[in-house]
């Protein structure tokens, strides 16, 4: 695909909506997605992790059980892309009880939809596994299966036996012994091909889309976390790899009202830290594993804490004890772990022989990633506290790492666009952060503020008047910030969050030099919610949904100011080909080709994936 400055929106895949999706982003809704963004000069849609998730009722996808399995949920439960379907469900039928209903039209259930999906799944499965009808596609699955090796076999493994013993916590379970387990899960045959199946549906359905988004001159990003939820098959499994005295995480930095354990400790993630010299001694198998399974489904992988590669902030204790700490001095933290405290591995960057160590240490493994998938476009998430020789090795390695502007500040103003090094990525914002409008509208208020009151302000008791005026001039600061990085006039900036405000901050974010852009979905359709608040669990996390499906997205007026803003700042893609022309050139296994619908032939796929709900009721 092209290699000049691309233009991306970030849709986690939960978020998605579609006619029939059974509540919760799928498959066929990033197909649309797809189109959507083909039809107004995207050039990548930024996903959020994929792997399989937990149970919790808000799943992390930075904290997967498994770093190869993909998530069975987001699997489109139609027949033509779901063999074992013999009949389209249209959802939610008049008879579904309650309980079992997806319910709310802005947050994903995600007990309900598991509840559902998986009722779906397992009939599926049984039509699949004893139906004539299937007899030619069950060689093919088996011959799959048996290709991946032991990453599947100890995921089946490890999904049998979470549910035999009732949690993914393996620490918790009657038997610790990998062996031991295997046995005991080998004796529910039928439940082992069950799991392994989800993840050959999960793998065609992936690769036929990312056939698709390709034909299309639509690039899929893929994130791959820097580490795995102590919970996961890798852990229980490879546990020569992992590191589970320490708990990966994030140094104290800026401010977490939402969280005061983060705002005075850091972010504890909870993830095992990694054995690099044994990971060395099989030449970094698991590693490479991982990157070549992303490379299969993502033509564009971001490296979620790249940071993590160089050195890693860790905590001598899990995130559960975090309350126990919440007030205790270092000193007396140091005291509960045996003289342990929270800091840097494999050391910190105090002296240059350090830091020199660490460069070293970074610079091998990613390049061990690189040489696994030559070809794959790499971004780092690189935010956060980075050592200075971070960057510089990035760029050499062709990493690209973030901008944010206002935070590439250089002699008290945002550094131009036209000055970035093109081996970047520019955004406004993250998945952990608030909307940039609510961010914006936060500073405007602190400006607002002390203006409502400075009449008057000798009235005010001194602490308060103090607070007022030191948040007054830093907000005034930002705005004015901004109204140099962008050419606004001062008091065009000093103003509440309008369309005019931010057209003129995404045509100077689109203008800059770096070879991506980015904004999220809910900015750009102007939905002020947060996907995630960092240092907390549950909640809304990872649950907004969008209020729109493509095609009505289609009809909004920001999908043509978002192709305007492409077209002029010089990032529209080369045109790919046209829907029917991309589904006409899917090239789909001649083993698959038996199958009902989908896996058929690729006129019969265009014709069905074509169809709305509507259409297909109305069939004979």
């Amino acid at each position: 695909m092209q290699k000049k400055r691309m233009a991306g929106v970030l849709m986690p895949l939960f978020s998605l909506r579609r006619e029939n999706d059974h509540g919760i982003g799928d498959l066929c809704a990033l197909r649309e997605w797809v189109d959507w963004a083909a039809d107004h000069g995207v050039s990548f849609l930024q996903l959020l992790p994929v792997n399989a998730l937990g149970s919790e009722p808000s799943p992390s996808p930075y904290s997967a059980i498994s770093s190869v399995a993909l998530e069975p949920l987001y699997l489109s439960l139609e027949p033509w892309a779901l063999p074992g379907m013999s009949e389209r469900i249209i959802f939610p039928p008049e008879d579904l009880p309650p309980l079992m209903f997806p319910a709310g039209p802005d947050l994903v259930d995600y007990s309900r939809v598991r509840l559902w999906k998986k009722s779906v799944l397992h009939q599926a499965w049984r039509a699949f596994s004893s139906e004539e009808e299937y007899r030619m596609l069950r060689p093919h699955f088996r011959q799959w299966a048996l290709e991946q090796g032991d990453w599947l076999n100890d995921f089946a493994c490890f999904s049998v036996a979470s549910h035999l013993f009732g949690t993914s916590d393996w620490w918790k379970w009657p038997e610790q012994d990998p062996n031991r387990v295997r046995l005991i899960a080998g004796e529910y045959r039928d439940r082992l091909d069950y799991e392994k199946w989800l993840q050959w549906l999960c793998y065609y359905q992936w690769k036929l889309l990312r056939a698709y988004a390709e034909l299309r001159g639509v690039a899929l990003m893929g994130d791959m976390p820097i580490g795995v939820s102590m919970a996961s098959s890798d852990v229980f499994f490879e546990r020569r790899n992992f590191d589970m005295e320490w708990s990966g995480g994030a140094p104290a930095e800026g401010d977490f009202a939402d969280d005061p354990f983060t705002g005075k400790w850091g972010q504890n993630w909870g993830v095992p830290l990694y054995r690099w010299d044994e990971m060395e001694k099989d030449g970094f198998r698991w590693w490479k594993r991982r990157v070549r399974r992303m490379a299969k489904i993502f033509s564009i992988c971001r490296i979620d804490h790249i940071l993590g590669f160089y050195r890693i902030y860790a905590f001598p204790w899990k995130p559960e004890d975090n309350p126990v700490y919440l007030h205790l001095t270092p000193d007396e933290a140091a005291a509960r772990c045996g003289g342990r405290r929270p800091g840097f591995k494999p050391c910190p960057d105090d002296t240059p022989q350090n830091r020199r160590s660490n460069l070293t240490h970074g610079d091998r493994l990613l390049r061990v990633l690189l040489e696994a998938v030559p070809g794959m476009r790499m971004v780092g998430e690189d935010l956060g506290c980075v050592p200075d020789y971070v960057r510089p090795d990035m760029s050499m390695l062709r990493i690209a790492g973030f901008k944010i502007p206002h935070w590439e500040i250089e002699e008290g103003r945002i550094i131009p666009g036209s000055r970035y090094n093109p081996c970047s990525f520019a955004v406004y914002t993250t998945h952990d952060f608030a909307p940039f409008m609510e961010s914006w509208n936060e500073w405007w208020q602190g400006v607002r503020a002390w203006l409502d009151v400075r009449e008057r302000a000798e009235e005010l008791e001194e602490r308060k008047r103090n607070e007022l005026k030191n948040k007054y001039e830093d907000c005034r600061r930002v705005l004015l910030w901004f109204a140099d990085y962008c050419g606004m006039q001062q008091e065009k900036v000093m103003s509440p969050w309008t369309e005019g405000v931010k057209d003129k901050l995404y045509r100077a974010l689109f203008s800059s030099r770096s070879n991506y852009t980015s904004l999220m979905w809910t900015e750009l359709f102007d939905e002020a919610r947060r996907l995630n608040i960092p240092g907390t669990v549950g909640g809304c996390n990872w649950r907004p949904r969008m209020p729109f499906t493509a095609r009505e997205a289609g009809k909004l007026h920001q999908s043509a100011w978002l192709r305007e803003l492409i077209e002029t700042s010089g990032r529209a893609p080369r045109p790919g080909l046209s829907r029917e022309e991309a589904l006409g050139q899917i090239k789909i296994p001649d083993a698959l080709r038996i199958g009902r619908r989908f896996f058929s032939s690729p006129a019969e796929y265009a014709r069905e994936l074509g169809k709305t709900k509507y259409e297909l009721l109305k069939q004979p």
